[in-house]
């Protein structure tokens, strides 16, 4: 072993002018134990951090085909929500869902047209922490009015 001009520690198998050798059969007997890093900061509080909140289902400007008008909404939050924070989803302006944890949910009964949906993410205290890009999308239902 040898220190380089850096002042690194190196170990090799090959020789060195500078180099100590050291025998490779010693036995250690007793390792010295470690002292924790007292100075270890911890991690920032999880109501400091910036969350991303996505709308991956329905895509913008996509066309749903549902003649009951079911709307499958599927969401993505990163870094993961805490546990305490509830999303709502907001429908043509209106809270139409509150959810307590689930990614994915099916809205019912939303009748044809052009539609504009949101999602917040709301902590316990009802401040909101994050919103997403609001998403238009279209609902068609086939037309119970015969054209013949």
């Amino acid at each position: 072993m040898y220190r380089n001009s850096e002042g690194t520690l190196v170990f090799s198998d090959k020789p060195h002018p500078e180099a100590t050798i050291i025998s490779v059969k010693s036995k250690v007997e007793s390792i010295p134990a470690s002292q924790p890093n007292k100075t270890i900061k911890s991690s920032p509080a999880k109501k400091n951090m910036s969350y991303q909140l996505n709308i991956l289902q329905p895509k913008s400007q996509a066309t749903i085909r549902s003649n009951p008008g079911q709307l499958t909404v599927s969401l993505n939050v990163s870094p993961n929500r805490p546990n305490s924070a509830q999303l709502k989803l907001w429908l043509d302006g209106a809270v139409v869902k509150t959810l307590p944890y689930r990614a994915i949910t099916t809205l019912e009964n939303v009748y044809r047209g052009e539609h504009q949906l949101k999602v917040e993410l709301i902590d316990s205290n009802g401040k909101l922490i994050a919103s997403s890009q609001t998403v238009t999308f279209y609902m068609h239902q086939a037309s119970i009015v015969n054209t013949k």
